[in-house]
């Protein structure tokens, strides 16, 4: 019999993807040459004490030689591979032992819920390939490789729950070697001889397993001692939820108790007794502030990933056995919209270091409310049977995992769905289209109506590459198309994004586009982003370069010198008035440190950390290594949120600063706060300076409340904040104090793009076309668009400097402030 192969051979494998990437065209080739690669080393393991990286490397080479002389012989092959007499008979306890690991295999792949268990099946036991899968599907390949990953953790979940994993490990180990594989019982498949599918699911469950056990490849550097592995604390399985009691023995302590205030606990780091370095903290929900139970995390790295899940009050804890580098992949829970980003594309980055823990990181998930649609024609009509379909959104944060994206509606034209922040549907019927966006107003109604009309197909796309400075492919590459809004137009905002990857050739389509122009975005951490403005849609060949670039880096800290050890990193390109968000970055990082890759130039950085107000706008050029971005402690501001019709306070209702935004949904830069049961909610970190806020609360009008200045330690208020309650059928407005008109940056000034009537623009003679160039004093170049608003916030009845360009004319003109609706 051929020998089993130990789990580090297995580990390895993994570890072995960029190498694949690189002799095949894209992720989906790059799974199929791993696995027959797994197989021939199932079957030909290593002798001795060879290492097992190289061998492993040469395995891999010669099954793509193989592959490429021709599927014919190659079926030769692996039918001869499998050919022969076993070599001793394993005892009957043994075989016992493992049919009956295999009917729980089987029993736990039939109890897999959808659509994991669909995809596992059609990947493992019918051979298709993942890019079969998603043609099939009409999902990104993307989003297959997630569902086949989520797939076999919950396998392995569920065998780990009948036996311990390494017992479970070593029972299936004999079956990959064996020559013939018995069909999984109960029904549950039908095997192919031909690719050895079995072995394939078992390859995979066991491969997982064991990167998971040995995250780190041998001789890498960041892995520990064999004596300081053994201590280590063994990974938790998915869906089981954090003991924090299994880490006492090695220095972890739990969580922090549930901050009194939620989402504003400030991060620390502590010295522990742990080789690889930690990270703890709590999953909130957005709406409510309380724990999440049960959320499945998940952290990659280059050498495999981690699930976790959280526990009772949310709290989660990281302890891998060796430092490294990791992304939240992945978040999710039963009835919240998931944190699932492009795979290894995710904004969110943690590092850890050894004896170090990183602790109260606050991770936000977003409820799968209910929302209402309704589809109407041009007369106001419902529309019965017309389809429905999501089309994105601004993040592609649900990239890899989206729950329902398609509906129809009933004889009333409704449907209910569920959607996050700025998602755009588009529904169809009889040839007529039309679309809308969930924004804020519908956000609050839950009430989102489309229109149909003679909206154009989107059967457009942009194709191109992504090369290096010196026009090598790069693959991998995440590049975005975001629809370019032209401020003088009447553009609604209702026109989707589009995300890509770049393939093994650098090669990228955005598919799925209007008849407009888009801007496009190529990101990849080494090297500096790439743009092109205004490309219309239907352009080929657009070439996407991304250079070296320089570094611009850093540390933030304290005004005590205290390290930050988890913050939100937002750099601009300043170009006048205008600040271009060009890098949003979330890092947990014991030393608070930073260091980021942009193209040459001028940058604004600022650095948002919770609990704290974030940094003052620090002005830095490319190629800076030693930026310090300084958090303070900031204001806070206390107050009560009651209903204008009848006083009561409004308990949940979300508050805010006003403008600095950025960031994942994961842990955004402006996380804000809920109000308690009785209405009062407590904001801490507001920086110096004016102060805006913005309130909302289901079924009532959203307000934004200024007129208030922040200096650090002071406390603002108590204020009371009425919100006035919907009518029925009443869409909401926002409800605030200004001059009542809507500014855009347009080079060194803000250009007016409408005007509101009964302003006090309007009153002062200000159109639409006019140029700002200064508020109270102050340039717009040096306060920027969020600053210059920020002025122009403040109390009804006050005035304003505001300096305008008419055509050749400059124009001073002191502006009233007024109670608007917008």
């Amino acid at each position: 019999m051929a020998r089993a192969p130990a789990p580090d051979v297995l580990a390895e494998l993994d570890g072995l993807r960029g190498l694949a990437r690189a002799l095949v065209r894209g992720d989906a080739d790059a799974d199929d040459l791993l696995q027959d690669a797994a197989i021939d080393a199932i079957e030909h393991p290593p002798a001795g004490d060879r290492p097992v990286r190289p061998w492993l490397a040469a395995v891999l080479r010669n099954r793509w030689r193989m592959d490429r002389r021709g599927r014919a012989r190659r079926r030769v092959r692996e039918d001869a591979a499998v050919a022969g007499d076993d070599d001793a008979a394993p005892a009957a306890d043994d075989l016992l032992e493992r049919a009956r690991l295999l009917e729980r295999l089987a029993q736990a792949l039939v109890a897999l819920e959808e659509p994991f268990r669909s995809t596992v099946m059609r990947r493992y036991l019918d051979g298709d390939s993942a890019a079969d899968i998603a043609r099939a599907c009409g999902v990104p390949a993307g989003t297959v490789r997630w569902r086949l990953k989520a797939g076999l953790e919950r396998l392995r979940a569920a065998l780990d729950e009948s036996a311990p994993r390494r017992a479970w490990m070593a029972a299936l180990m004999p079956a990959l070697a064996a020559p013939r594989v018995p069909a999984l019982v109960k029904g549950a498949v039908v095997v192919k001889s031909k690719s050895m599918l079995v072995i394939a699911i078992v390859v995979a469950l066991l491969a997982g397993a064991a990167v998971l056990v040995t995250t780190w490849p041998r001789g890498d550097a960041r892995a520990p001692s064999t004596q300081a592995s053994a201590r280590a604390p063994a990974t938790p399985a998915v869906r089981a939820p954090i003991a924090l009691a299994d880490h006492a023995h090695d220095g972890a302590q739990p969580p922090a108790a549930p901050d009194p205030l939620p989402g504003q606990g400030r991060a620390t780091v502590e010295r522990v007794a742990l080789p690889g370095g930690a990270l703890t903290g709590r999953v909130i929900n957005w709406s409510t502030g309380d724990g999440v139970a049960g959320a499945e995390l998940t952290f990659a790295a280059d050498g495999g990933a981690l699930t976790i899940a959280s526990g009772a009050d949310g709290g989660f804890a990281l302890a891998p056995p060796a430092p490294g580098r990791y992304r939240l992949a992945t978040v999710a829970a039963p009835g919240f919209l998931p944190y699932a980003p492009e795979w290894m594309h995710s904004s969110v980055h943690v590092e850890l270091a050894r004896d170090r823990r990183v602790a109260g990181v606050t991770v936000f998930l977003f409820p799968a409310l209910d929302y209402y649609g309704r589809v109407i024609d041009a007369a106001g009509a419902p529309v019965a049977g017309a389809h429905v379909t999501l089309l994105g959104t601004p993040a592609g944060e649900q990239a890899i995992d989206r729950s329902v994206t398609e509906w129809t509606t009933d004889r009333d034209g409704r449907f209910t769905f569920h959607a996050a922040d700025d998602a755009v549907l588009e529904a169809e019927h009889a040839g007529a289209r039309g679309r809308a966006r969930l924004d804020g107003g519908v956000a609050i109604s839950k009430q989102l109506v489309i229109e149909l009309g003679s909206l154009a197909a989107r059967d457009q796309s942009i194709t191109g590459r992504v090369v290096d400075g010196s026009g090598a492919p790069l693959p991998d590459v995440l590049v975005r198309a975001l629809p370019a809004r032209d401020p003088a137009s009447a553009d609604d905002g209702s026109r989707a994004p589009a995300f890509a990857t770049s393939g093994a050739d650098g090669a990228f389509a955005l598919t799925g586009l209007d008849r407009g122009r888009y801007d496009l975005a190529a990101e990849d951490d080494e090297r500096a982003p790439a743009s092109a403005a205004a490309i219309a849609a239907g352009s080929r060949n657009v070439t996407l370069t991304l250079v070296d670039g320089e570094a611009l880096a850093g540390a933030v800290a304290t005004r005590d010198g205290a390290p930050v050890p988890a913050f939100t990193l937002l750099v601009y390109r300043k170009r006048g008035a205008e600040r271009a968000l060009v890098v949003a970055r979330s890092i947990a990082e014991p030393g608070g440190r930073f260091a980021v890759r942009v193209a040459p130039g001028d940058y604004q950085l600022i650095a948002a950390a919770t609990g704290w107000a974030p940094s003052p706008p620090t002005e830095a050029t490319a190629g800076r290594a030693s930026i310090t971005l300084t958090v303070s402690a900031g204001a806070t501001v206390r107050g009560t949120v009651v209903s204008r019709a009848d006083g009561k306070p409004l308990p949940r209702a979300r508050v805010m600063r006003e403008a600095i935004g950025g960031g994942a949904s994961a842990q955004p830069a402006n996380a804000g706060t809920v109000t308690r049961e009785d209405g009062t909610f407590e904001l801490t970190g507001i920086p110096p300076g004016p102060v805006s806020l913005t309130i909302g609360a289901g079924d009532f009008h959203p307000r934004i409340e200024a007129g208030l200045t922040a200096t650090d330690g002071a406390t603002l208020g108590p204020l009371t904040i009425a919100l006035a309650p919907l009518a029925p059928g009443e869409t909401p407005t926002l409800e605030l104090v200004g001059i009542g008109c809507q500014l855009a940056p347009d080079g060194d000034a803000l250009r007016v793009v409408r005007v509101i009537a009964g302003g006090g623009a309007e009153a002062a003679g200000i159109v639409a076309g006019d140029h700002v160039i200064a508020v109270d004093g102050t340039p717009v170049t040096d306060l920027g668009i969020d600053g210059s608003i920020a002025r122009i916030r403040g109390n009804p009845g006050t005035t304003v400097a505001i300096v305008i360009v008419r055509g050749d004319r400059t124009v001073p003109l002191m502006v009233e402030r007024r109670p608007l609706k917008a």
